[in-house]
């Protein structure tokens, strides 16, 4: 682990207490040792009650004790200087806030600094409640800093980078005046409420951009949240095209609310061929999506030409994830009428919100286009080209999703070329 985290220039580590029962003995009877000889910070990081099975996953041996984990974490800061900090994941859940009153955050914020007055305390917030203000003043004066993952502002999507430095800046306004430090999450590994997982792509835009903004001085470090630090494969199951390794995404995430109008689309310019007797699509299709999906008639794919609808099915008119080509019972659809008599025409494959939807988790994937007519660039999406991918500037999200076999270990090696090319990186990945 030592090795690995040198290889990516890692300053400071988020040990996990959560996946083993061992995690805390552990940490400190080897990897906090070992850590300091290779000039490593450590971070503890706990779960809170909204994570805890007495009888499986938790933080042990103290689980939702934080009195006591305060106690033991100062206690192990003072044997191993290179313990700086400690953190709890998400406070903001109603069954977490029963538990983190302000009597009792005081508490656990006495604790450690009766006995280390200068280990840092952090919490994980998301933007939403990273914006609230009461949430803010509740906390602020019991912890040192915030732990902000990034999800392209209130989106829940690990596709689009664009609006981090909007996000920060938003969020900074929010925690400076109360002296909090801010740190920056980038997932690095898949955020399980996003249709889709991070590229590399993604991840270096994401990184290179937190670490511009320590630089300047407006955050304090980098966390490149679940780096896989081996090179196990990228599992075969991310492969959703129906032929080769892509297909074109339109997606919504989950665990927001998603309001009506809100689309995505992939578009391209057409060339009709004046002498062809007839123009026809042939196109496959699926949608996934979790059981709490919205009712019929809420959300719906369509295909376009000139901006008129020419085809459209209700996500829920086909609820398996299976291949099918235009609707079950047409096939391919006649765009003759659409198409005579033009030299150019646009094509649009589009997933539109027909009514507001909450908790969405939506992926419907299009492939093998056939036609004839007309030529395609890029039918069979296995090139990141051909196609303009736009969306509303909602949380809807289009992607030519092309499937990579060694994906975790590129976005391992963007990870560390981005951390070691800084000069005195503020940064601290989660492996």
């Amino acid at each position: 682990m030592i090795a690995h985290l040198r290889e990516l220039g890692v300053t400071t580590y988020l040990f996990g207490v959560w996946d083993s029962p061992t995690d805390w003995d552990d940490l400190c009877g080897e990897f906090l040792p070992a850590a300091a000889e290779a000039g490593i910070d450590v971070w503890p990081y706990l779960v809170p009650p909204s994570e805890t099975d007495e009888n499986g996953r938790a933080s042990r041996p103290y689980l939702t004790d934080y009195v006591a984990w305060s106690r033991a974490v100062a206690e192990a800061s003072v044997r191993y200087p290179n313990l700086t900090a400690w953190a709890i994941d998400d406070f903001e859940f109603e069954v977490n806030a029963r538990l983190f009153t302000r009597d009792y955050m005081a508490r656990i914020r006495e604790t450690h600094q009766e006995i280390n007055p200068n280990l840092g305390f952090f919490t994980c917030v998301y933007y939403r409640v990273a914006l609230d203000d009461a949430f803010l003043d509740k906390y602020a004066p019991f912890i040192d800093g915030v732990i902000y993952p990034f999800l392209d502002g209130p989106n829940n999507n690990t596709q689009a980078a664009g609006s981090l430095r909007r996000s920060l800046a938003g969020i900074q306004a929010k925690t400076r005046p109360r002296d909090l430090d801010l740190v920056l999450l980038v997932y690095a590994g898949r955020f399980l409420a996003a249709p889709l997982g991070p590229t590399e792509s993604y991840v270096r835009e994401a990184v290179e951009t937190g670490l511009r903004c320590v630089a300047e001085g407006t955050i304090e470090g980098v966390i490149a949240y679940g780096t896989q630090l081996d090179d196990a494969p990228t599992i075969s199951s991310e492969n959703k095209a129906m032929y080769g390794v892509g297909r074109l995404s339109l997606a919504l995430p989950s665990e927001i609310p998603v309001p009506a109008g809100t689309w995505a689309q992939a578009s391209q310019l057409i060339h009709p061929d004046p002498a062809a007797a007839r123009y026809e699509l042939s196109f496959w299709h699926f949608d996934e999506f979790a059981a709490t999906s919205p009712a019929a008639g809420r959300v719906s794919k369509e295909i376009l030409v000139d901006d008129v609808v020419v085809w459209s099915c209700d996500i829920h008119h086909e609820p398996w994830p299976l291949w099918i080509q235009g609707h079950s019972l047409q096939g391919p659809i006649d765009l003759t009428s659409q198409l005579s008599g033009k030299a150019t025409a646009t094509l649009t494959l589009r997933l539109r919100t027909m009514q507001g939807v909450t908790d969405a988790r939506i992926d419907v994937g299009f492939d093998h286009l056939e036609s004839v007519g007309f030529t395609l660039t890029n039918p069979g999406f296995e090139e990141p080209t051909g196609w303009e991918l736009t969306d509303g500037g909602g949380p809807a999200v289009a992607t030519i999703d092309i499937f990579v076999p060694d994906r975790p270990r590129r976005v391992r090696q963007t990870v560390a070329e981005c951390f070691t090319r800084v000069a005195n990186p503020a940064a601290t990945p989660d492996g």
